[in-house]
C-alpha cells in the first residue's frame, strides 16, 4: 500500500467512525475535535460500558480518546513521514479538550 492509499483510508475510518461509535447512549460519547489547518475531524468515542468511577475504566477511556485524537489530526502507523507542529498542535488541542469532556463525565458518575 502507499502512503496515500493509507492516509485515504484512514481518513475514510475517521469519517465513518462517528456514525458507528454515536449509535449506542449519547450521554455517554467523548467528542474528540481535531483541527488541522483549515480541516476540522470529529470522533465520538463511546465509553458506556466503562465505569469512569475506576482507575482502570478511566485509563481505558484515556486510551480510546488518545487514540481518536491521533486519528483526527492524520496520524498513520507505519508512515514515514515526519511528525509536523501542525500535527502536535492538533492533537494537543484534541486531547485536551476531550480529556476534559472526559474527567467532566467521570466526576458524574463517582
Amino acid at each position: 500500500m502507499t502512503a496515500k492509499t493509507l492516509v485515504a483510508l484512514a481518513a475514510t475510518m475517521a469519517l465513518a467512525l462517528p456514525g458507528v461509535a454515536s449509535a449506542g447512549n449519547d450521554n455517554m460519547d467523548v467528542i474528540v475535535d481535531g483541527r488541522s489547518g483549515t480541516e476540522t475531524r470529529s470522533i465520538a468515542v463511546s465509553v458506556a460500558d466503562l465505569n469512569l468511577a475506576s482507575a482502570a475504566g478511566l485509563r481505558r477511556a484515556d486510551y480510546r480518546v488518545t487514540r481518536a485524537a491521533k486519528q483526527v489530526c492524520g496520524f498513520v502507523n507505519g508512515s514515514i513521514i515526519p511528525i509536523s507542529d501542525d500535527y502536535r498542535n492538533c492533537f494537543g488541542e484534541a486531547l485536551t479538550g476531550a480529556r476534559s469532556d472526559l474527567n467532566a463525565m467521570a466526576q458524574r458518575q463517582g
